[in-house]
């Protein structure tokens, strides 16, 4: 945080989490922004160049600011980048040296082309995404796998880990004991079900669970020896005590069968949560986790999880959430169970029941307000009136 904005009171969100988590009571429950939010940035003189700019978007976000918490991952004190910034996985944590990005090509008025290639002894694989001007999402063209042959060529690639230096965890280390027992930080892993999905179509690995298992199991295996080495680092380095599980809806009923769950999610995401649950006692393992979750949330407690998000109720979810809420108190914290659909089209009046009713029909403990996503463009002036509905309404309903 740089001079200029308010200080953000890091502590009280590190209380409310630790609260939540134990289902105790707080000042309130925590609440998650609505809108996309770095609560590193310095809002008094942050400029975006875009829509972000605009008066009554920087309105909401500043309450945002002010009264949202952010993420129980959120590193107050940074510390080395590990995993490789390609997302989700998609040349299976290729060393750096072996990637190359083309130079952006602009191919429409508003659209751009990215193209990045891995560089293998047996060919090179491509990654092609597009992304619009103002849009703050991306579309996949190409991904790295289209055929059997170019599994071989993933694997191609000489792999090794090559981890910075301890000294630079340092400071986290330092910030994490004296935060004593309240403390903030941890890191994310991409799900390995999220790593194959980013190498290749949705649709083919899908196909290829059932028809090519033994190539699937390759990649899985990979991913495992990967992850788990990287994962087993960050631990030896004080890293935690939150840990943040990303894109296994991809194996969510009705995508994936209840055994290839078992066979594609318990073994390799269940097997990394063992690691961190058994090398730090503070541990806490959120997943999110989109779509028809209830029949998953049993697997979810036996692998260790304690969090999940988002939550969804009918009809793009499944999870009656008083329900949920009842049978698993004291096992799993539930972030949600509130649809940006809703925060998109509804009034503010109807925002503030909705908030209402996801607070006080199912209890302020085991509780954190979330949305289910954010804006990737310039929000309407109802979304934005929702937006402020939903911060007003979480405040009132939950405070204890």
């Amino acid at each position: 945080m740089t001079q200029g904005s308010p200080r953000k009171d890091f502590h009280a969100t590190a209380r409310r989490y630790r609260a939540a988590y134990r289902g105790e009571k707080t000042d309130r429950i925590p609440i998650i922004s609505p809108l996309a939010l770095n609560f590193q940035d310095d809002l008094a003189t942050k400029r975006f160049g875009d829509w972000r700019d605009d008066a009554d978007y920087r309105e909401v976000l500043g309450l945002a600011f002010e009264h949202c918490d952010p993420m129980p991952t959120f590193c107050e004190i940074p510390f080395p980048a590990v995993f490789e910034p390609i997302g989700y996985g998609r040349f299976l944590e290729a060393p750096a040296e072996h990637v190359e990005k083309l130079p952006p090509e602009r191919v429409g008025a508003h659209r751009t082309r990215h193209v990045t290639l891995l560089h293998t002894p047996k060919g090179d694989l491509q990654w092609m995404y597009e992304e619009d001007d103002g849009i703050f999402t991306q579309w996949d063209m190409i991904k790295p796998i289209q055929a059997p042959g170019d599994v071989e060529k993933m694997l191609s690639v000489p792999y090794r880990f090559s981890p910075p230096p301890k000294k630079a965890f340092e400071a986290f280390r330092r910030h994490r004991r004296a935060a004593g027992a309240f403390p903030l930080g941890g890191a994310g892993v991409n799900s390995m079900v999220a790593m194959l999905v980013g190498m290749m179509d949705y649709e083919m690995m899908l196909e290829w669970v059932m028809t090519e298992p033994s190539l699937i199991r390759l990649l899985a295996d990979e991913w495992k020896r990967r992850i788990g080495e990287k994962v087993d680092f960050l631990l030896s380095m004080g890293v935690g005590p939150y840990w943040h599980f990303n894109g296994v809806e991809r194996a969510a009923p009705p995508m994936m069968s209840p055994s290839h769950w078992e066979e594609w999610v318990v073994p390799y995401d269940g097997e990394i949560m063992r690691r961190i649950k058994a090398a730090d006692p503070q541990a806490r393992i959120h997943v999110h986790c989109h779509g028809k979750v209830n029949t998953l949330l049993d697997s979810f407690v036996s692998m260790g999880v304690d969090s999940t998000d988002p939550v969804e109720p009918p009809p793009q979810g499944n999870v009656d959430f008083a329900a949920a809420k009842k049978k698993y108190k004291g096992k799993l914290t539930f972030f949600g169970n509130i649809e940006f659909l809703d925060i998109e089209t509804r009034t503010p009046g109807e925002m503030d029941n909705i908030v209402r009713r996801a607070i006080l029909d199912n209890g302020r403990d085991n509780l954190v307000l979330m949305p289910s996503a954010t804006p990737h463009e310039r929000p309407s002036a109802r979304c934005l009136a929702n937006c402020r509905a939903y911060i007003e309404a979480g405040l009132k309903y939950g405070s204890w």
